[in-house]
């Protein structure tokens, strides 16, 4: 499904595959003939690296990367209007850039109503968006038809003008062989070869941005006023230049982007999809688009991060450095009404960008003042400073509702109805939406799971966009399984209860929920650091929007689940026993938690005086184990 800033199922479900480590000393574009207008790509956003962190230059360019080459290219706006072709669904990688590349009549598909995105662009249709590109940026096009190429009777003759453009504006060259330069029209193009196409366009354009575009040199710069101020020191060595940053007002840049501050002036945000190498954890992350890190320090090729609590390194190819001094705005928390609101900002422009409720604000959050947190646990605001754990964001899926099926349905008729006000894709969400009458399936996989009904329907909710997402009506997928970031997959279910069982089987008990599995850090929604969200969904506000649905639910039938008051607590030592009996004499652990920070449910703390804890284990096999008290800390949330 389509996501804000990229909410689905993580790929880390692939990414586990690899082990993490030290960046390569370059990538696989360094010293491409192309390098520099691939180089111009990634600037841009348009292009980032797969799994592997490869760029793949010498694979075949589809036409959904050449829209999104182009429409990053010139920053074409996100258009409100939505133009129907048949294959390219909303969830789709390249949807936005082709949407705003069609509004902006730089591309129109096929009679068919198709636009054939996944197929190879063949370089005379290249040519014809690139000639359209021109016109929408209002550059004057060739009306010459006198072309020199070897095979200029292969152009087809609707599309003459277009490569005619092409080569007026020394965008198209041509191949020089033996017998002269041809120009090949129906032969595909490399991601490299399409992306000098993109610079030498900008170039044409007259954008300085593009003309300017230098891969080879570093400089320093000052903050002055807001703008950053050129000192002439340059140098194409990263760490010669770097040792003459001494203060938080000044910078390296390179091509115009900022690769270097010191640690404490800024914070980093994802510009493109990319994974944190995980110090902390020893494994991959994924981080969505948009992503707010705190700034540890940057390397020529890496940048050093804290993402809520874990650190480690990214590509710096695929993040922005923003010093405080220059960004409009930031991620900031705010206690509206009694509740905590999350406004997400455009650090360039200062607006907000989207905006979620999840909870109760904490009693230290004052009314109506910007608290701003790296972890959504530690909040800060000068000198005052909170640790806030938000109920639902950290209630395990052990606990069970006290909603009956009933007034499940009751509230997933009145969430539906209310998302139904908004129009558009939402119209007939109350007859349409495959959430609609799932509280008796869900009580049931409750009772059969050992999960909570009720954080079930408020993932379902968050994931399949209110059971209205192309996902959830096409392929009954409630959760976005198997929707990985970087290879999304159309699994068919049979209906949505099928998904909820896969969930069920193939994710939560298997991957997420038994201790020590692949991905368990706790089985919560959590954040970043603890919980699902480490290793299921790249937005690292992933755990706080599921939270969210929960809480409005909670409070539309009465906060019976909060006034219900489960214990949570949260293990404060790797290498930690759970015990059958509240002993270590004369018993083996059920299972040892190799990792820290590990939320646990307590169900009696009778024996506390003992020494132990009673809770639900993270495992199928057994319904009551207990804990060492000492190495557990009792969370206090906010409910």
């Amino acid at each position: 499904m389509k996501r804000l800033m990229v909410l689905a199922m993580s790929a880390l479900l692939i990414f586990s595959l690899f082990s993490s480590g030290s960046a390569k000393a370059a990538d696989d574009i360094s010293g491409n003939f192309h390098e520099r207008g691939l180089r111009y790509l990634i600037m841009k956003g348009a292009l980032t690296p797969d799994a592997n962190g490869k760029y793949n230059p010498n694979a075949t360019v589809t036409r959904g990367q050449f829209a999104t080459f182009i429409s990053k290219a010139i920053g074409l706006p996100n258009t409100d209007e939505t133009y129907q072709f048949t294959d390219v669904p909303a969830d789709s990688k390249n949807y936005q850039d082709i949407q705003n590349a069609a509004a902006a009549g730089i591309i129109t598909g096929y009679e068919d109503g198709t636009f054939k995105p996944n197929d190879p662009i063949i370089r005379q249709h290249m040519a014809v968006m690139i000639e359209r590109a021109m016109k929408y940026l209002n550059i004057s096009t060739s009306t010459a038809k006198d072309l020199t190429f070897k095979d200029k009777h292969l152009i087809n003759k609707d599309y003459y003008s277009a490569v005619a453009t092409g080569v007026e504006k020394g965008i198209i060259q041509g191949s020089t062989e033996k017998d002269g330069v041809y120009f090949h029209p129906l032969k595909n193009t490399t991601v490299a070869q399409a992306a000098t196409f993109i610079i030498r366009m900008m170039e044409a354009a007259g954008d300085q941005e593009a003309i300017n575009f230098d891969v080879s040199q570093y400089e320093l710069k000052e903050i002055q006023n807001g703008k950053l101020v050129s000192t002439n020191i340059k140098s194409s060595d990263f760490n010669a230049i770097v040792k003459n940053v001494t203060n938080d007002s000044q910078v390296v840049t390179k091509n115009g982007n900022i690769v270097y501050m010191k640690p404490g002036a800024g914070f980093v945000v994802a510009k493109s999809y990319t994974v944190l190498n995980s110090q902390t954890v020893g494994d991959q992350i994924s981080v969505a688009t948009g992503s707010e890190m705190q700034y540890l320090g940057a390397e020529e090729k890496r940048v050093k991060v804290d993402l809520a609590g874990q650190v480690g390194y990214v590509d710096a190819s695929t993040v922005s450095l923003m010093p405080f001094s220059l960004a409009k705005g930031r991620n900031y928390y705010v206690n509206e009404g009694g509740e905590i609101k999350h406004v997400l900002v455009d650090p360039q422009t200062g607006n907000a960008k989207a905006s979620y409720i999840f909870g109760k604000a904490p009693s230290q959050m004052r009314a109506g003042i910007k608290y701003y947190s790296w972890d959504g646990i530690n909040f800060y605001n000068g000198a005052e400073k909170f640790i806030y754990y938000n109920y639902y964001q950290f209630l395990l899926v052990h606990t069970k509702t006290q909603y009956t099926a009933e007034e499940l349905d009751r509230y997933i008729q009145f969430a539906v109805k209310e998302r139904e006000k908004q129009g558009g894709r939402y119209a007939d969400a109350s007859s349409k939406s495959k959430l609609l009458g799932l509280g008796e399936k869900l009580k049931a996989i409750e009772e059969e799971y050992g999960v909570n009904a009720m954080m079930l329907l408020a993932l379902a909710m968050h994931e399949s966009d209110m059971g209205m997402s192309d996902y959830a009506q096409k392929y009954n997928n409630l959760f976005g399984l198997y929707v990985y970031d970087t290879n999304p997959l159309k699994v068919q279910f049979e209906s949505p209860e099928a998904s909820i069982r896969e969930l069920m089987e193939n994710f939560w008990w298997k991957n997420y929920i038994p201790a020590n599995a692949s991905f368990a850090h706790g089985a919560v929604f959590g954040t970043k650091r603890i919980g699902f969200n480490v290793k299921y969904a790249s937005d690292p506000y992933w755990g706080a929007k599921a939270a969210g649905h929960y809480y409005r639910a909670d409070k539309y039938l009465g906060f019976k689940d909060a006034n219900k008051g489960y214990v949570v607590g949260l293990t404060t030592t790797p290498g930690l026993n759970i015990r059958s009996v509240a002993t270590t004499a004369n018993n083996s652990p059920i299972y040892t938690y190799n990792r820290v920070n590990i939320p646990i449910l307590i169900t009696s703390t009778n024996l506390a005086s003992s020494g132990w804890y009673e809770i639900i284990p993270d495992s199928r096999e057994h319904k009551v184990a207990y804990v060492s008290a000492q190495y557990v800390q009792i969370l206090n949330t906010v409910k």
